[in-house]
């Protein structure tokens, strides 16, 4: 089950147009302005909540739909947040300089994936007891295994005290170095 998971998330990854990137020439940011502010599924206020930003919180912006800034976060899904809780900003992927530290983040954020992983296939198995795919499940599996990647690995970036823009540059450390 995990394998044909992989496959499928290449696939959709490399069909999608925020596949996350490590480097991006002129890049827009977006602060968080207010103390705690909901991350939305999508520009309205009845969108489910996603996670919950902190104040100082930078997200890489992908634009404007009504009174709402579409953001990145980790999945390849779009986010929402109102207008009115962020500020356009200049920001610089701050890497913490210690590689124990990215090891630990790297090693965070790959339980996080899991942990969103093993509730998604919980919630909304894509496999029955004997094998057999589900096909109605998949992409109600897969949409809230995403919400939660964006939920849970939101929470690793605050547990370490850095930006999620860094998360792409501890994937591909991680990866290359084998942690």
């Amino acid at each position: 089950m995990r394998t044909n998971r992989i496959l499928l998330l290449l696939l959709i990854f490399l069909g999608c147009p925020c596949v996350p990137r490590v480097c991006l020439g002129g890049a827009q940011y977006a602060e968080i302005t207010a103390d705690r502010v909901n991350i939305r599924t999508g520009p309205a206020t009845s969108s489910a909540i996603v996670a919950k930003a902190r104040r100082g919180d930078v997200f890489e912006l992908h634009g404007k739909e009504g009174n709402w800034y579409r953001i990145k976060m980790f999945s390849p899904n779009w986010r929402y947040v109102h207008r009115s809780l962020v500020q356009k900003a200049q920001y610089v992927h701050a890497v913490p300089n210690v590689v124990s530290v990215r090891r630990d983040i790297f090693q965070a954020l790959v339980r996080a994936q899991n942990r969103a992983d093993v509730k998604a296939d919980e919630t909304c198995p894509i496999q029955d007891k004997h094998g057999k795919p589900l096909s109605d499940n998949v992409r109600e599996n897969l949409e809230l295994m995403w919400l939660l990647t964006d939920r849970y690995k939101l929470h690793v970036m605050h547990t370490f005290e850095t930006q999620p823009p860094i998360h792409d540059i501890i994937i591909h450390e991680g990866i290359k170095k084998g942690w």
